[in-house]
């Protein structure tokens, strides 16, 4: 949580980590060093009434309930009777990211992250301390849409502050901003600010079929290979300086590789009217351009090719009102492009080659993918490590036709690495299903699994540490996991254990045995510190209003370390329920903690008996010893989970095969059990309704400061489960439930 000013006073309480999703009448989680055994824990607004203490595990996390008739800007701190605490902002507005890396002057934008716009107050955007121009219509608490200001200066790193009006003050966004003076307008309808580039050359054609200074024209009537001539017109209107290449309506025969060139956009005349058939692999090829898009025609693949389209590396790109007919093919390629929009189009593959997806967007930046859909047999759509991006109002539909009885996997989204990415109001369902394979790793809808095989992740305890950095001569870390030469952006660090426990940063650079982090520690680590490594698996992230069916595992994280993820407003109806897994392996030094995430207003329905209901945050300690704090924070609130009646388990769906909600750690060795303190430690299960549920709630060993409030049982007989994991007769501690 935003924390500011600083403590005061001798060994204050420093708060680390605390409840952003506060609302009044709530219950909000504090986690941090120096509570001391008696806190005192106050408004701001009303600094002579304590709130009541709900739940406390020793000195370092507690919970309160915020009084039911607060307003404005929820503030507290905390007071350990020698100090107090710097103030803790809960329900300030937390920006994470944009819709794009560049703004325009006078351009559109989307700001996304948490309390942007909440109820009686009107947020405010400055950009390099000018005012954008807010559409409050098209606005919410987890999205502003806005105008950039028209007087705003080309540089490269402008400030982007939000305040949401409350009188929480203004936040930062932690990227710094392009801004681009690049003309006005938005010729394409783009919705993007970046479109306005292409105002500088949409008044300039080519006709591709009639233009006389073309040597030779398209034909397009399926039987002449048009090729030649297409990328003449492309040639012609990149060496005028930019332009639209027109390609008429027809069947246009493409029996070679056209090359896109900068400034330059190929537009047919609608997506029902003008068909390009390749032949060729990679029928169109972009690389390293800038400003150039293909709009309003059909790609249709004649089956002699297994490349489909490349565009990679480039930037102000764009893919409009077209669709593409894969076919039997390879993955297309349009990955590693920065400001990128593809909208209103349509990507249809009907045969797999070794398994491949229909597309690939790894490495995107900027991306908005809006109002699309997919339809494919085999692999996934892969957003793996795109960032700062929008993907929006589209449909994924997996055809189940061809099953795979052994081997091969079919997901909807795999979101591997993904940070600062919102992913709203997408529908992700079945075609000629139903799935009928249940003994495989299959289905996952949304997933996050820190990439498989390609693990990230590194451990160990601290030898020293100072203002911004830690030491580990016995270590050396890969700060290089994706061979781009560079330390990537979300490569994290978190201090799982002893002093400083609950910190998350940044690393910015390594030199063995020392790793620099972004931003000062607020406890400076020491020898009792613990720290784990890894690439962060998606953060300060937003999945939102999404609709799942008939997959058999709904949204998925795990295996991998998590951040600031807000997983809301999803409605699953048969198709398993949402799954956090985090994990330890101190032999293979995995570590993989998952921290400040929450559910909320979730409706999960399974009742055919095919898929399990469940809201599952699980620890899964493959040796049993003791090493961090797995889980931190986790928030299950305001959800709705109807079960099969009678209950349906199943092995082969990890530990989510089991219906309700769940917190607690598993084992997966026959090592002697290490007992330490909490692995998941301060979630708070409030306001759920489980319908028709043996039991609705599972905890158990590993699980510290649990709170659980106002669960409300429909057909279900039993309210709570303590559980011991196998190897050990530990059970909860310091649990509360009212």
């Amino acid at each position: 949580a935003p924390i500011a000013p600083a403590p005061s006073g001798q060994n204050a309480p420093i708060v680390l980590n605390a409840t952003t999703s506060a609302r009044a009448g709530g219950v909000v989680s504090l986690q941090g060093e120096n509570f001391g055994n008696s806190p005192t824990v106050y408004l701001e607004s009303a600094p002579a009434t304590p709130l009541a203490i709900f739940n406390r595990v020793g000195q370092s996390w507690l919970a309160v309930q915020i009084p039911a008739g607060a307003s404005g800007a929820l503030m507290l701190r905390v007071a350990n009777g020698t100090g107090t605490s710097a103030r803790v902002l809960l329900n300030a507005a937390r920006p994470m990211h944009l819709d794009a890396l560049q703004l325009v002057p006078g351009g559109a934008f989307r700001v996304f992250g948490r309390n942007l716009m909440l109820a009686g107050s009107t947020p405010r955007i400055t950009i390099d301390g000018l005012v954008a121009t807010l559409d409050a219509g098209r606005s919410d608490e987890h999205m502003l849409t806005a105008i950039a200001p028209a007087g705003l200066k080309p540089t490269s790193a402008a400030n982007v502050l939000v305040d949401n009006g409350n009188g929480s003050g203004p936040a930062r966004l932690e990227r710094l901003i392009d801004v681009v003076a690049s003309g006005t307008g938005d010729p394409f309808g783009l919705g993007v600010g970046w479109a306005a580039g292409f105002s500088s050359i949409v008044g300039r054609s080519v006709d591709a079929a009639g233009d006389a200074r073309l040597a030779q024209k398209v034909v397009c009537d399926g039987r002449r290979d048009d090729s030649p001539a297409l990328q003449a017109a492309i040639e012609l209107a990149a060496s005028q300086g930019g332009g639209v290449v027109r390609v008429p309506a027809g069947r246009c025969r493409v029996a070679s590789t056209l090359t896109l060139r900068s400034k330059v956009v190929v537009q047919g005349a609608g997506k029902g009217s003008t068909e390009l058939v390749y032949e060729s692999n990679y029928p169109i090829w972009a690389s390293g351009i800038d400003l150039a898009g293909i709009r309003a025609l059909t790609l249709t693949n004649s089956g002699a090719s297994g490349e489909g389209p490349l565009m990679k590396d480039n930037t102000r790109v764009f893919m409009q009102n077209v669709r593409v007919r894969l076919q039997t093919s390879r993955q297309m390629y349009f990955s590693g492009n920065r400001n990128v929009v593809i909208a209103a189009s349509d990507f249809e593959q009907t045969g797999s080659i070794s398994g491949h997806g229909p597309y690939v967007l790894t490495d995107s930046s900027g991306l908005v993918f809006e109002g699309n859909t997919t339809s494919w047999v085999d692999g996934a759509p892969t957003f793996g490590r795109v960032h700062d991006s929008y993907i929006h109002a589209s449909r994924f539909t997996r055809d189940a036709r061809p099953q795979f009885a052994g081997g091969g996997t079919v997901h909807s989204m795999t979101i591997d690495f993904a940070h600062r990415i919102a992913v709203v109001g997408n529908t992700f369902d079945v075609a000629h299903g139903p799935i009928t394979n249940k003994t495989r790793n299959d289905g996952e809808t949304l997933l996050t699994e820190g990439g498989g095989p390609n693990r990230t992740e590194n451990l160990g305890k601290v030898a020293s540490a100072g203002t911004n950095t830690l030491s580990d001569p016995s270590n050396t870390l890969q700060v290089d996991p994706f061979g781009t030469g560079m330390i990537p952006e979300n490569y994290g660090v978190a201090i799982v254990a002893g002093k400083g426990a609950g910190q998350m940063r940044r690393i910015v650079s390594y030199s063995q045995p020392t790793l620099v982090v972004d931003r000062a520690w607020e406890v400076v680590p020491d020898a009792t510190s613990h720290y784990a490594t890894f690439v962060w698996g998606i953060e300060q992230s937003l999945l939102k209003n999404n609709t799942l069916a008939q997959n058999p595992r709904g949204i998925w994280l795990y295996h991998t370390a998590i951040r600031d993820v807000d997983v809301i407003g999803n409605n699953i109806s048969e198709g398993g329920g949402i799954y956090l897994r985090a994990y330890q392996n101190l032999a293979t030094k995995t570590f993989t903690p998952i921290y400040n995430v929450l559910i909320a207003q979730n409706r999960i329905v399974n009742t055919t008996r095919n898929w399990m209901s469940y809201v599952t945050a699980i620890f899964v300690n493959a040796d049993a010893r003791a090493f961090g704090i797995a889980m931190l924070g986790v928030e299950m609130r305001a959800n709705q989970l109807t079960a099969n009646e009678p209950n349906v388990s199943s092995g082969s769906e990890e530990y989510a095969g089991v219906e309700g909600f769940m917190n607690m750690m598993r084992l997966e060795s026959g090592n002697a059990y290490e007992s330490s303190s909490p692995r998941l430690l301060g979630s708070i299960l409030e306001n759920n309704t489980c319908t028709n549920c043996n039991t609705a709630i599972r905890i158990g060993t590993g699980a510290g400061g649990t709170t659980i409030l106002n669960t409300q049982l429909v057909n279900s007989p039993a309210l709570l489960a303590d559980w011991a994991t196998a190897g050990t007769t530990e059970v909860s501690t310091d649990t509360v439930r009212r």
